[in-house]
């Protein structure tokens, strides 16, 4: 498994899949809240044929550490998951490159493309909006009873279509991470409206949406390609990898 030393974001994993080809990006895949790369190792494995592909575990996320002995010691935040994103693509190399989100890792991308425009060339945005929000019962569980949130999230995230073995992996995976890690992530999101910035990115830009999502509702007014998939959820890494796979390699293309 790979791993970098970043100077302000701590022992960093990542998954890596694919070769970089001339004239065309790398795509850096952005996981959501209480998540991690696991999420995205169906995508991975389809994205490879055509190009390459990095999905970073965030501060705190997977291996990777949270890195709070760095810069002050100012814990998890919005600002410090897209510099972890901006210093792993740096550190390898990457340049201007195809960010892909699910929810929170979809205002992670967000927030770099707005902070460096010259270094990200398009946006694929899962189950994302600028401002997303938190279900109250979610909340309440987060605040009250946080290691039941994976289990809410198993039962709600996902479209009632979802085969039960998509639910148990999902389950597994999300048990991982350690519940204030999840907490935190969700008090982010909770907190962030990217409206503006999202308004003033000038890349290309892709939604994916779950015509099953119960979690975030899509504004009216995005710009860019919209997609709805059918009989998909708020997870869509994982319910529908195949069309999360088509999106990026056709944005790779371009």
């Amino acid at each position: 498994m790979p791993y970098v030393a970043l100077a302000h974001a701590g022992r960093i994993h990542y998954a890596e899949r694919g070769e970089r080809r001339p004239g065309r990006p790398s795509a850096v895949l952005i996981h959501g809240a209480g998540a991690s790369s696991a999420i995205w190792m169906m995508v991975l494995a389809r994205v490879a044929r055509a190009g390459h592909a990095v999905a970073i575990d965030l501060p705190g996320h997977g291996p990777s550490t949270d890195g709070a002995t760095l810069d002050g010691g100012q814990g998890l935040t919005l600002a410090r998951y897209r510099d972890a994103v901006g210093e792993l693509a740096a550190t390898l190399c990457l340049g201007p490159s195809l960010l892909v989100g699910h929810s929170l890792g979809a205002l992670v991308a967000i927030d770099a493309a707005h902070a460096w425009p010259d270094k990200v060339r398009g946006l694929v945005l899962c189950a994302a909006a600028p401002r997303q929000g938190v279900n109250p019962d979610l909340a309440r569980i987060l605040r009250d009873e946080p290691h039941g949130a994976i289990a809410w999230l198993a039962e709600n995230a996902l479209s009632p279509r979802a085969k039960p073995a998509v639910r148990r992996g999902f389950v597994a995976a999300g048990e991982a991470t350690p519940a204030d890690v999840t907490r935190a992530d969700f008090e982010i999101v909770a907190a962030a409206d990217l409206t503006a910035r999202l308004d003033a990115v000038a890349c290309p830009v892709t939604w994916l949406d779950g015509a099953d999502d119960r979690l975030v509702s899509p504004p009216a007014g995005r710009k860019g390609e919209l997609v709805t998939l059918p009989d998909v959820g708020h997870l869509i890494p994982i319910e529908a990898p195949a069309a999360v796979a088509d999106a990026v390699t056709a944005a790779l293309a371009k």
